[in-house]
């Protein structure tokens, strides 16, 4: 059965973590072959200028010319490069206690040198803000800024250590950034980092007697082969296949001193608390006493704290393409059983499961502290101003929002592997065939193709395209996948599917939960084709209002206001290629996740899916009981 295949696809890949090692790096770059298209500069390059200025930077050098990069940093590409100074390679040496860099493995000198650039990309100071530079370094690795300030003047720091000295030296294959010492990212597990931070000692007690941080201890897939020059949606363009593919975790914690607020001291009084609200949301579970059960109210408390992604603290939302003064948001599902949270910045920063409407604040998710380390190699953690917990609070937000979720969020693997957020909050440019990701049967935990002609891709987007948060996933050929959707409350929801029309598009028959839901989609017809029956607003007497109730009865409404086309100037409500097919209405009596099936009717092999964002409407947004009409966003 579908579902079944698709819950266990995912256990068969997986290589249990017993030992983080320096080599994750090994086959993402062939630093020997600068490819014979290069073009190899004659003016100064970040490798010629760090071999030039070797009083500065001749230890580095060495260090770069082990990593067998010396070649590479010299052609054509673009780099930012955080170059320690001499002073800061001897410090590097004393502190492995070794007097050269010849001295070291070369795996860990390569290792070294990855973390220090960020290949694809040129990042200025100018660029920079508190939070994670938004593209990877070569290890696959973000780096994080943050801000100290000394006497008169704010110094930029790089991962909480690496104060950059000298800023901005431009060369014409990239930029430099001199720092005073050597970027040593953390490579030991996320529960290990934890351990070591005084101020959660009660949280991670409670996450090792629950097992949890077993369950937190996956590096990456060593299964996973890239696929070697993948064709793009074109059909004659290589675009690009995810070089590796990485597990990732976020943890969310409490500090022993919010616990002690709220009357928490110690480990029974944790237990006691956790089963006072876990309890009384499953009461059927109430006599389960093995802290190791998923279905223990403790287990259940820490884990409702863990979701399967790393994501910083600056990467929360993806702005590209919204509106200004829309709140922007993110659903997330746990560790805890067929449940999510959802993540905003409703009152500036991050909070998660904030009601407006009924007043409920939420739990603020805090800053990383300077000079704290908080991620490594497998994830990042964060601490909570207040307590956070799956309750009957929660359970009614869910059941009175509408849950809109953008295509690539539904894929951790997106987010670890920095592909959803490689570009950071501004794509513009970003487009073309070459720029876009194609993922293999199996890359995605959360989909399974029922097809070996499905092709199935990533496109960054850009902001003249027509879409929720800038990008799409797309799907072409014969294709014939399912992919699963978070946890949703037991109720009544309308599910609805947001994309962009236009005759490149495909036609589409849509199952939920393997029952096949009307008749096919055809993508190809805009808005203001007369089966969809759209009028702009503006060409209307009642600005739209009877427009919708028509368009509803046909199957379709109108993009949703939140988000904008043509560089931010259009609102995609009054763009013909911005629509949302309503896909079905369906009512389901426990909590769970759901599965979509997406099956090609076309006939035309490059005929495009493209798949936007989808929403679950509680039964209590689109038919209001006050008979208010839902919100245009």
């Amino acid at each position: 059965m579908i579902l079944m295949r698709i819950q266990n696809v995912f256990r068969k890949q997986l290589v249990v973590l017993l030992g983080l090692s320096v080599m994750l790096f090994q086959g993402c770059y062939d630093s020997d072959d600068v490819g014979e298209n290069f073009y190899t500069f004659t003016g100064e390059t970040v490798g010629s200028y760090l071999e030039k200025t070797s009083v500065s930077y001749g230890e580095f050098w060495k260090a770069v010319k082990i990593a067998r990069l010396d070649k590479l940093l010299t052609t054509y590409n673009k780099y930012t490069c955080f170059a320690p100074t001499n002073e800061a390679m001897q410090e590097y040496y004393k502190k492995n206690e070794v007097s050269s860099i010849e001295d070291l493995p070369d795996s860990i000198v390569t290792y070294m040198v990855y973390s220090h650039l960020i290949p694809h990309k040129v990042f200025k100071s100018t660029d920079f803000s508190q939070g994670a530079i938004p593209s990877t370094n070569m290890n696959t690795r973000y780096l994080v800024v943050g801000y100290k300030a000394f006497q008169s003047t704010v110094n930029i720091v790089i991962n909480n250590n690496s104060v950059v000295t000298r800023k901005d030296i431009e060369v014409e294959n990239g930029v430099i950034h001199s720092i005073d010492a050597v970027i040593s990212p953390a490579t030991s597990a996320v529960p290990t980092i934890m351990g070591e931070d005084e101020r959660i000692t009660l949280f991670v007690e409670a996450l090792m007697k629950t097992g949890l941080d077993r369950e937190l201890q996956l590096l990456k897939d060593d299964t996973y082969k890239p696929e070697k020059d993948p064709l793009s949606i074109d059909g004659v363009t290589v675009c690009r296949s995810p070089q590796l593919r990485k597990f990732g975790y976020t943890v969310f914690a409490e500090t022993d001193e919010v616990f002690r607020k709220a009357g928490i001291i110690d480990f029974e009084s944790l237990k006691s608390y956790a089963a006072s609200v876990y309890n009384t949301m499953y009461p059927e579970d109430a006599g389960i006493t093995d802290l190791t059960n998923r279905r223990n109210s403790l287990n259940r408390f820490v884990a409702y704290h863990i979701i399967d992604k790393t994501v910083y603290y600056n990467n929360f939302f993806y702005k590209a393409n919204m509106a200004t003064g829309v709140p922007l948001f993110e659903f997330m599902e746990t560790f805890c059983p067929n449940t999510m949270f959802r993540v905003s910045n409703d009152y500036g920063g991050v909070v998660i499961n904030t009601d407006p409407v009924r007043g409920v604040r939420g739990v603020n998710v805090l800053p990383i502290e300077q000079g704290r380390v908080q991620d490594t190699e497998n994830g990042v953690y964060h601490l909570l101003d207040e307590l956070l917990v799956y309750d009957q609070r929660v359970v009614t937000l869910f059941l009175n929002t509408r849950i809109r979720m953008d295509a690539a969020s539904l894929h951790p693997e997106m987010m670890t592997n920095g592909i959803r957020y490689e570009k950071g909050d501004d794509p513009s440019g970003i487009t073309g065939a070459k720029n876009y990701y194609k993922f293999p049967d199996g890359y995605l935990k959360n989909v399974e193709f029922l097809s070996s002609n499905t092709r199935l891709y990533y496109l960054q987007g850009n902001k003249t395209w027509v879409n929720y948060q800038a990008d799409e996933m797309m799907a072409q050929g014969n294709f014939d996948f399912v992919m699963r959707f978070p946890p949703v409350p037991a109720g009544t929801y309308e599910i609805r599917f947001g994309y962009s029309a236009n005759p490149l598009r495909g036609i589409i028959q849509f199952y939920v939960d393997d029952e096949p839901q009307g008749i096919p989609l055809n993508m190809k017809r805009l808005a203001s084709d007369p089966a969809i029956g759209w009028v702009a607003d503006a060409g209307t007497l009642d600005d739209g209002i009877e427009n919708d109730k028509m368009m509803r009865n046909r199957g379709y409404m109108k993009g949703g206001s939140a988000y904008l086309t043509n560089s931010g100037t259009v609102s995609s409500r009054t763009h013909n290629g911005a629509l949302r097919r309503i896909i079905c209405t369906k009512t389901w009596d426990t909590d769970g996740p759901h599965y979509l099936r997406f099956k090609s009717v076309s006939e035309v092999g490059l005929d495009q899916f493209m798949i936007d964002y989808f929403e679950f409407v509680p039964k209590n947004m689109y038919n209001n009981p006050s008979g208010l009409p839902e919100d245009r966003w």
